[in-house]
């Protein structure tokens, strides 16, 4: 279990709710004894993931996700066990022994970019940082605002960093796999006499930068790290890592365009910002914005490119079904000129002023026609029902096309037989295919195992009962929990799974609790279990006897095996 021992793991589960926890991702809704939500391990439409607060487990009874609370922050984080053990014990103020590290393969890489974010901050601060400093300060960046993104500036001097790192021991490969240095005819640093912004990922792990000039230099005003095997602009927003809490905490996260435009709205007090670093959306910045579970307010430039970019980006946010809403400033290109030149209360009633991004894309289409020619009539009202063919929200059709005909004098009628009804989509399973039936023998042994899972009783009465089962896999998860129980001296189902994390058995045991999790346990019915669980031992030691007894010449031995099946009958038809 990586660097952790089961114990630790034990203890930060149990301090864990898992309603809590799972309920920063994804709405749940209490019914009954347990939890329901959207799943957000396939494309699910209605609530068909269960949280159960008693056992401290989810699963889902379409794609058959299951599991504890560090799966689901496992799965939905994609990280790794350890990392996600990591995230649930920060959540719930448990600080884990500097000894237990989490590692991976590209650890270097980021201590590496972590020394060169240090390295620029530390040349910001020196002398030679005077005229950066006074640029940030009249754009009115406070100190603070500076120290909590770590700017920094890259000096004129072309190989310094590229120097100081190769002094340090890393090799040059190192330094070019990361996109800190170029090679020319000799190696060189990628930024120089440009102030840095650090780029994190989703982690907060320093990934790459954006370097910015700061003088009246003709070059690009911007350049940004190249792709590099850490740093993946399409997979990467500016600040999420900072802004991914807060969002949740407000219930709404803005999107804006620029890095400054992010660090803007930040130092204003507004937290829960990102930006797109320039890019339009990609699939997997989707996939980030989903997992906050929370309204996406659009904010690009107050310019033509940035409404064709609120089309864009609204679409593809649109169409992975995430609460919208689009923010267009008046009186600035950006929200950096917007709030240097108005105040921070303004530019939040204009948050609370956000419109739909379909009442946006309705103002959109409106553009540049004349309401006075009947051509442009016809075209703006054909492309507003070509929208609402788009939506399965029939309420949304009714207003619109309500309002269609009131403004314009048409038709309702005329107006709905335009509509072309879009059915419901059908669940697309993702995570897992089909569940095949089980057999009768494996139900039997399934049933028991979780039982098992479940109580000491349990326990006790299979080492009384049974203490065999003819199947390997069984058995050897049977003594995975005897020898939890003897370890621990109490047996839970969340913490059993995780004590299986590293075994051979995990898959098995999760597909247990799958199938049974909602199970209320009885006594009297596990005594009966037990008690055909001995028959069909019995049976299956027939079946192989009689095998046996075709095969056999001696008669003596005939008849020892003929008796063995005959005291075999009577104890199943006394069970």
């Amino acid at each position: 279990m990586a660097m952790l021992p089961t114990e630790e793991i034990n203890r930060i589960q149990r301090t864990a709710n898992i309603v809590d926890i799972i309920g920063s991702y994804i709405n749940l809704e209490k019914k009954g004894k347990n939890y329901f939500g959207v799943c957000p391990f396939h494309d699910d439409h209605n609530p068909s993931m269960s949280v159960s607060e008693e056992k401290q487990l989810y699963t889902c009874f379409v794609c058959h996700a299951t599991g504890t609370v560090f799966t689901f922050v496992q799965n939905y984080e994609n990280v790794s066990f350890i990392e996600a053990v990591k995230i649930v014990a920060d959540r719930v103020g448990i600080e884990l022994d500097s000894g237990y590290k989490v590692t991976s393969k590209y650890d270097k890489h980021y201590e590496l970019v972590d020394l060169a974010v240090k390295y620029y901050q530390n040349n910001l601060k020196s002398s030679d940082g005077k005229q950066a400093r006074e640029y940030l300060k009249n754009r009115g960046l406070s100190e603070e605002v500076i120290n909590d993104f770590a700017i920094g500036l890259a000096p004129k001097a072309p190989d310094n960093l590229t120097k100081l790192l190769i002094n340090k021991g890393y090799s040059e490969e190192m330094l070019l796999d990361t996109g800190i240095s170029n090679r020319g005819s000799t190696l060189y640093d990628l930024f120089r006499n440009r102030i840095t912004f650090p780029i994190h990922n989703a982690s907060g792990k320093p990934v790459g930068f954006s370097a910015r000039i700061f003088d009246d230099s003709d070059e690009a005003k911007y350049i940004n790290t190249r792709e590099t095997k850490i740093f993946k602009k399409g997979e990467i927003l500016f600040n999420y890592h900072r802004a991914q809490n807060e969002a949740r905490r407000l219930k709404y996260l803005l999107v804006v365009e620029g890095q400054m435009d992010a660090v803007r709205i930040y130092s204003c007090g507004l937290k829960n910002v990102v930006a797109t670093m320039g890019t339009a959306l990609t699939n997997e910045h989707i996939k980030l914005l989903k997992k906050l579970n929370t309204t996406i307010v659009l904010c690009m430039d107050n310019d033509s490119a940035g409404e064709k970019a609120t089309i864009t980006n609204g679409e593809l946010l649109a169409d992975a079904q995430i609460d919208l809403k689009v923010l267009r400033i008046s009186g600035a290109k950006d929200p950096d000129e917007y709030l240097l030149k108005y105040s921070v209360e303004e530019f939040k009633d204009a948050i609370n002023h956000a419109i739909s991004f379909f009442d946006f894309k309705l103002n959109y289409l409106k553009k540049n026609k004349n309401f006075s020619k009947v051509d442009d009539v016809s075209e703006y009202v054909n492309s507003v029902i070509a929208e609402l063919n788009k939506t399965h929200d029939d309420i949304l059709i009714d207003l619109t096309v309500n309002r269609l005909s009131e403004e314009y004098h048409i038709d309702r009628n005329i107006l709905l037989n335009k509509i072309i009804k879009v059915e419901t989509p059908k669940t697309e399973i993702i995570v897992k295919p089909k569940k095949i039936p089980k057999a009768r023998r494996d139900k039997l042994f399934d049933m028991l195992i979780f039982y098992m899972m479940n109580g000491e009783k349990y326990i006790k009465l299979y080492e009384q009962e049974l203490s065999y089962l003819p199947d390997e896999k069984y058995v050897a998860i049977a003594e995975d929990i005897l020898a939890f129980f003897i370890k621990y001296n109490y047996i839970n189902m969340a913490d059993f799974i995780t004590y299986e994390i590293d075994g051979d058995n995990y898959e098995k045991v999760l597909d247990i609790v799958d199938n049974y999790a909602l199970i209320e346990l009885n006594d009297g019915e596990y005594i009966g279990l037990i008690e055909k669980i001995k028959k069909l031992i019995d049976e299956e030691r027939i079946s192989k006897l009689r095998e046996q007894l075709k095969r056999e010449s001696d008669i003596n031995a005939k008849l020892k095996i003929a008796d063995e099946i005959t005291r075999l009958k009577k104890r199943m038809c006394n069970l």
